[in-house]
């Protein structure tokens, strides 16, 4: 029997891309109906791994994003609902209750049913005052109709093996005129210049463009109240209200097929020329190690620029990352330190391995250490490709 695309239900589903070190041997598909990009074979349930902090698909169980989105979906439901009144939230994927936290600090009348699957984070929401946990995958946990004002899922929909079923669930748990908050990853990110992680990553299952996300919303039920920013390339944020209209029937799209076909091989075509350049780029660090180089970011960029780019990370005088140093202490032989570090170190260049929060990194780098040399990522990739290509 052949899989079937979970928007539009056709058979037309195409390979276009294999991603680099996956350990569950997915492939990326196009359907060619609809334009919905999305990982085959559907592996929603696999044995628990450690954490792995790679620039590759078998990145993940790191578990700390989804804390980067709490003010963003807070500030949503203060848009769209009242916060003194009484309302009831599901918090599907509620990670370490970093928005269930911050949401009952702001609602002092809300209620919260938290669901989490990975026992791992899931106890963050234990103690937590008018929350239920509930440690399960969404799919199975039967949860009455019309009990909820609010669902809030962040980063959790591309996990799922079949999402338009979640949302449909959602749409009947929801009281009327109810309210979705909705963020997943953003395929735009695909037509970034500077990319040279693998976005195609074993854990995420579907790969939502605005467009695609938008049409698996509205075909369970809901009429669009916000649409992401479009200047937002790594999210897609939604605002929904529970509509009683009729669903949208998913008709063929073929400019999004083409769209979608065409940033796929972009993206490959960049992220091979950007693998080259990085040999260049770690190149230029190491003339600079003499100088006492700090690295600030241990995450994906940095793991591409040592498995690609050949840096000896041992060169470094230090490894900075607020985030990961918690989670998994060591990068590539190097322990990883916290920002005060700065301020006793040697380190007279900075080098900020970050593209989202590039800017915010280098400001406060430059309080710790006023005198340092600061470079960014982006920049030194485009030195590097600027050499290559001369």
């Amino acid at each position: 029997m052949r899989d079937v695309c979970e928007l539009c239900r056709h058979d037309t589903l195409r390979a276009v891309y294999t991603p680099e070190r996956s350990t569950r041997g997915i492939g990326i598909f196009l359907c060619d109906n609809c334009g919905l990009l999305q990982s085959l074979p559907r592996i929603d349930r696999a044995e628990r791994a450690m954490a792995a902090v790679s620039s590759g698909a078998d990145w993940g169980n790191v578990r700390y994003g989804k804390g980067f989105r709490t003010q963003v979906s807070l500030d949503a439901v203060a848009r769209h609902a009242d916060l003194n009144s009484d309302i009831a939230l599901l918090d599907v994927g509620s990670n370490r209750a970093s928005f269930a936290r911050k949401f009952l600090e702001a609602a002092p009348n809300a209620t919260i049913v938290a669901v989490e699957p990975d026992e791992r984070v899931a106890h963050c929401a234990h103690d937590l005052p008018r929350t239920d946990l509930i440690t399960a995958r969404i799919e199975n946990v039967p949860l009455e109709t019309g009990r909820f004002d609010i669902v809030h899922s962040c980063h959790t929909i591309e996990h799922l093996a079949h999402p338009a079923h979640v949302l449909a669930d959602h749409w009947r748990v929801l009281k009327d005129d109810g309210l979705l908050i909705l963020d997943a990853p953003n395929t735009a990110i695909l037509g970034s210049p500077d990319i040279v992680e693998e976005w195609f990553i074993d854990k995420h299952l579907y790969h939502f463009s605005a467009h695609t996300l938008e049409r698996m919303i509205e075909e369970a039920g809901f009429e669009i109240v916000e649409g992401p920013d479009t200047g937002d390339r790594s999210n897609l944020f939604f605002v929904a209200r529970k509509s009683r209209t009729a669903r949208h029937r998913i008709a063929s799209d073929n400019l999004e097929a083409n769209r979608a076909q065409a940033l796929v091989a972009k993206y490959a075509l960049t992220r091979a020329r950007n693998l080259v350049a990085l040999t260049e780029v770690a190149a230029e660090i190491a003339e600079l190690a003499p100088r006492g180089v700090a690295i600030w970011g241990a995450g994906r960029l940095f793991d591409s620029l040592v498995v690609h780019g050949h840096l000896d990370a041992r060169d470094l005088t230090l490894l900075i990352d607020t985030h990961l140093k918690p989670l998994v202490g060591q990068r590539h032989g190097c322990t990883l330190a916290a920002p005060e570090a700065l301020s006793e170190s040697d380190a007279t260049v900075i080098v900020v391995m970050s593209r989202d929060f590039a800017g915010e990194i280098a400001a406060h780098a430059k309080t710790l250490a006023p005198h340092a040399e600061i470079l960014l990522y982006s920049d030194l990739l485009t030195r590097a490709s600027t050499r290559l290509a001369a």
